[in-house]
């Protein structure tokens, strides 16, 4: 045997001679198919991953959403609430817009604070109500300064909110 032709393997302790020719002859069983098709398993494997990460930032930037949507629509309600709880307290001072008061208290203080369509629909016609109610007390105290200081703060802080769905109701 030709020393380049054989190669030493070491097994056991011990030493064997295995030549190039027997090499040839080992029966070498590789699914070639599998190694072909890694490219088609990667891109399989990529696609699900991309899937789900987009599922799980979809879910997230939709709860922010919410969030955000939440607050400014309840900015808007707390807004009022404050002012209803400030004529109260000088209820005496305001006594020509008294029933005007209790009617926008039970219009505010009665919106609900689910996300379903029917609460939905309450909400904006609760707030469209109390806003026409709101317009009305603030003429007669002659105070329309707070509505245009609503006006603004719903700018700053809420940014262009639609507060309904129909043009025409929007604030």
């Amino acid at each position: 045997m030709d020393q380049d032709a054989t190669k030493r393997r070491k097994t056991d302790d011990k030493t064997t001679d295995i030549s190039l020719d027997d090499v040839d002859e080992i029966d070498i069983n590789l699914d070639t198919d599998e190694i072909l098709n890694l490219e088609v398993e990667n891109y399989e494997k990529g696609f699900k991953e991309g899937q789900l990460q987009s599922s799980r930032d979809e879910l997230l930037e939709g709860k922010q959403y919410g969030y955000q949507t939440g607050f400014q629509r309840f900015l808007i309600v707390g807004y009022i609430q404050g002012l209803v709880e400030d004529w109260e307290t000088k209820i005496d001072q305001y006594e020509n817009v008294k029933s005007h008061l209790s009617q926008l208290r039970a219009l505010i203080f009665n919106i609900p604070t689910v996300n379903d369509d029917k609460e939905v629909e309450i909400y904006e016609k609760n707030l469209l109500k109390a806003r026409n109610k709101l317009r009305t007390i603030a003429t007669v105290l002659k105070e329309n300064w707070k509505i245009n200081e609503l006006d603004n703060l719903i700018k700053e802080v809420g940014g262009n909110l639609q507060v309904s769905e129909h043009l025409d109701e929007m604030w």
